[in-house]
């Protein structure tokens, strides 16, 4: 890549960026570094932290991913979750192993929150919409400065537990006065993560936070079948903490959710479409009787019924962050059902395709040389992150999302995902 998403905008002035301009610019890095060539070497036990430290901070600073969300005055792009979701979208399509959604999480959350002077230094971000009093009686002495300049850096990596369904909060840590302590379960790239973006339990209540993570961390790796997707579960005690949400203010904390949500139906839609740019292309190829196999019409048919299903639920998670973003936010509704929805039919699209990839490549895609059981495998961790499918359709029924196509409803005028995804 020539030039970074970063170098396109004056200093401090909103870059007028598309996603489709973000989807380029990943496409343009992931086309001479595939992911799949490191999701290989974690499979053949070459690479313990699961991803390339080197290429990440590549992809963090030349290519600009962790400023795509990060507010102006820290230095990033600032811009909004379509963007976001479309840049997931594309690491997803490479497969590409790396803290993405961690780190675009962390930076949205940053830009998103009421995070105040107090808490980041000089030059801290105002009051967000993700709560006003966000800090939460945040201890003064705590300072994110240094590791939020890192994670722009490519130099701390981020983790998540936000694919773990919490049905307990007494689970949770606790924070007090500045500090974590207890066990994030399930972080993400855990292993090597300087910094977590988790739930906690207050004196009043849930809280989202960003949670750093130093030599004094207990880590302990977790076993998995999914090669792209490392965890680990990491013990901290007293360690510096910044609430993103209110304690207990659980509009908030839904919001954080429901943006969690949609990044990872985002990855799962990238996945589904890698999966049918593998099937199509091995379809060109590989001949039988003289002819492609993707001149017949069952080749040609399940690979078109792929691209249909991807189309599909790219068009909830456009939607759904189209919702999300609005800046006065004033329909929380649509939101939950739309990130609700999208991580349903995601799932099971990308469940769908991976499955289809496989049988596209015959015997050869049964292997484990080839390719194929990297995204079926990632496709079913992914799938049962934070409850299945068919969980998330249930949740969204019961949550009222039949109002999404109906009119007159408590006065309201009929809400029309397609037009909120197009603004």
């Amino acid at each position: 890549m020539d030039e970074s998403l970063n170098s396109s905008r004056p200093a401090g002035t909103t870059p007028d960026i598309s996603p489709d301009e973000v989807r380029a610019a990943l496409r343009d890095y992931f086309a001479t570094r595939p992911g799949l060539d490191e999701v290989r070497r974690t499979r053949d036990g070459r690479q313990p932290s699961g991803f390339d430290e080197s290429g990440w901070r590549t992809l963090a600073t030349d290519v600009g991913l962790c400023s795509l969300g990060m507010p102006l005055r820290w230095g990033g792009l600032g811009l909004g979750l379509d963007c976001l979701v479309a840049a997931v979208e594309e690491c997803g399509a490479a497969l590409y192993p790396g803290p993405v959604r961690a780190a675009v999480l962390a930076t949205w959350a940053l830009g998103e929150g009421g995070l105040g002077e107090s808490a980041l230094g000089e030059g801290a971000l105002g009051e967000g919409a993700l709560g006003e009093g966000a800090l939460g009686g945040l201890n003064d002495a705590v300072d994110l400065t240094g590791t939020i300049e890192g994670l722009l850096a490519g130099m701390v990596v981020p983790g998540s537990t936000l694919d773990t369904e919490v049905t307990e909060p007494q689970s949770l840590p606790l924070w007090r006065a500045g500090a974590a302590t207890g066990v994030l379960s399930a972080v993400s790239h855990g292993v090597v993560a300087g910094l977590a973006v988790a739930e906690v339990r207050t004196d009043d209540g849930v809280a989202a936070a960003l949670v750093i993570l130093d030599d004094s961390a207990d880590r302990r790796s977790r076993r998995t079948v999914d090669f792209a997707l490392p965890r680990a579960d990491v013990t901290v005690t007293g360690a510096p903490a910044l609430l993103i949400t209110e304690p207990g203010d659980d509009a908030a904390l839904q919001r954080f959710r429901d943006a969690s949500t949609l990044l990872r139906a985002a990855e799962k839609v990238g996945g589904a479409q890698g999966c049918v740019s593998l099937m199509v292309e091995y379809a060109g190829v590989r001949e039988q009787f003289g002819h492609p196999i993707g001149s017949y019409q069952a080749i040609a048919h399940r690979c078109a019924q792929t691209a249909v299903d991807v189309v599909g639920a790219r068009g909830l998670v456009t939607a759904g962050a189209a919702a999300l973003d609005r800046a006065t936010f004033a329909d929380p509704d649509t939101a939950v059902h739309l990130a609700s929805l999208a991580h349903a039919a995601a799932g099971e699209t990308y469940l769908a395709a991976s499955s289809s990839l496989i049988q596209v490549s015959g015997g050869i895609g049964f292997t484990w040389e080839h390719d194929a059981h990297l995204h079926f495998r990632h496709a079913r961790t992914l799938a049962v992150a934070g409850g299945t499918p068919a969980e998330y359709y249930d949740r969204a029924v019961l949550d009222g999302c039949l109002d999404l196509v109906t009119s007159g409803v408590g006065g309201k005028e009929a809400v029309n995902p397609v037009e909120m995804a197009s603004g």
